[in-house]
């Protein structure tokens, strides 16, 4: 949907700002962030038409160290944006280590996300 008004697309611009870092911070869980991974998040943002200060945006995040309390601080009180922000961190990665596993409950315990609401939401996104 467009913006109507610039604290609308401030807002907008701040939510898409933190759905990559969760992208990124899922990531770098198991302690690396791999060609596959790297190619899935660029990937997700050319299908946006993101310009080069989005992806410069995002080599720099993927160079710095994993940060689980500011996405959950970002989210704070916030559920709907706390899916958005765990539905972007499965979108991100192939779960299939235990330390993503565990980031993952790490990251919908910070948001505040329920068994219900991760269950259904690796569900529609077709993530077990």
């Amino acid at each position: 949907r467009e913006p109507q008004n610039p604290a609308e697309e401030k807002q907008l611009e701040d939510e898409a700002k933190i759905a990559l870092k969760a992208m990124i911070n899922a990531a770098k869980a198991d302690g690396q962030i791999d060609q596959t991974e790297i190619q899935r998040i660029l990937g997700k943002l050319e299908e946006g038409g993101a310009n080069p200060e989005a992806r410069d945006f995002v080599l720099a995040e993927m160079g710095k160290p994993m940060d689980l309390a500011s996405l959950t601080a970002a989210a704070s009180g916030n559920l709907q944006l706390g899916a958005q922000l765990y539905a972007a961190s499965l979108l991100a990665i192939e779960v299939d280590t235990a330390a993503e596993r565990q980031y993952l409950q790490d990251l919908a315990e910070g948001l505040g996300l329920g068994n219900e609401v991760t269950a259904k939401l690796e569900e529609t996104l077709g993530v077990r």
